[in-house]
């Protein structure tokens, strides 16, 4: 276990550096040894970082609650706000699409990064709603959109052709929250949903003709450790990890669960984020402290 940082929302991997966004901005780790390397000074300071990425150009963005960061080294770094062509500066996701373009989703919608600044996407171009909390691209050129502002919103999904299909609790998702998306292959996703103490999981699937299908839902009747899906990780073993927002990590392999709480040595059973690592660990983000689990053979 890991502290600082403490409150965590996001993780990414740049070689052997872990970054590390949260409440009170961004620390940088060295994975190798699991410790703290520093915590990275911006002035203003950044908050509430909900979002890191790192590009093919060795660049870290950091999206946070003031707009959407480019950090390339100490002193180095650029923000992008409303003012520079983003649709709201509070920064929920970030992704890179099939193409290699960087996507923001904020609560005013998405933006795709172009050569002439940010192209938009929003409820009047197809979303179910202009807040988007996290972004899904496929190898194919697909894009899975969630939202996160219960009654409404929910999944918004179009295709490379660019048709729209949509997901909600009235066509079979458990919650109309979505808090995280992961690909088990290009035909399969998993989306995680709730709040508070309801929720759950649901895997869609592609069917031959490109449509989408909900194939079956998790709840924690049927193995969660909690109601509400915190987060989603696919472990090198192809084992589905399941974050709950109260109760800890379920670990689903061979259709079988297994749950995990501090009681087992995470450090909090809030799991916001989880990252695997190149050399197989994985690396949980809770809500005081990280957590690495060393990498691990199933018999």
């Amino acid at each position: 276990m890991i502290r600082p940082p403490q409150d965590i929302f996001a993780l990414a991997e740049q070689g052997n550096t872990l970054w590390a966004g949260g409440v009170e901005g961004v620390y940088q780790l060295d994975r190798r040894t699991g410790t703290l390397v520093q915590q990275i000074p911006f002035d203003p300071p950044l908050e509430y970082v909900r979002a890191l990425l790192v590009d093919a150009d060795g660049r870290l963005w950091i999206g946070h609650n003031q707009g959407l960061t480019c950090y390339q080294g100490p002193g180095n770094w650029q923000t992008y706000s409303e003012a520079e062509g983003l649709p709201d500066e509070r920064v929920n996701a970030l992704a890179l699409d099939a193409a290699g373009r960087l996507w923001v989703g904020t609560w005013g919608g998405a933006a795709v990064q172009t050569q002439g600044g940010w192209q938009t996407l929003t409820l009047a171009g197809g979303l179910l709603d202009d807040m988007v909390n996290v972004i899904l691209p496929l190898p194919d050129g697909g894009m899975w959109f969630g939202s996160y502002v219960a009654p409404r919103g929910g999944l918004s999904y179009r295709s490379a052709g660019g048709d729209w299909q949509y997901f909600s609790i009235h066509n079979g998702l458990p919650h109309n929250n979505i808090t995280s998306l992961v690909a088990v292959s290009a035909e399969q996703v998993w989306a995680g949903s709730g709040l508070n103490d309801r929720g759950g999981a649901a895997e869609l699937v592609q069917s031959a003709g490109g449509s989408w299908q909900i194939a079956r839902l998790v709840t924690l009747e049927n193995g969660l450790a909690g109601e509400k899906v915190r987060s989603l990780a696919l472990a090198p073993d192809g084992g589905l990890w399941f974050g709950s927002e109260y109760d800890g990590l379920a670990v689903l392999h061979s259709n079988v669960f297994e749950v995990y709480t501090t009681q087992d040595g995470l450090s909090h059973d809030e799991i916001k984020a989880i990252l695997f690592d190149a050399d197989g660990a994985a690396w949980v983000a809770t809500r005081d402290g990280l957590t690495s689990i060393a990498p691990y053979a199933r018999p």
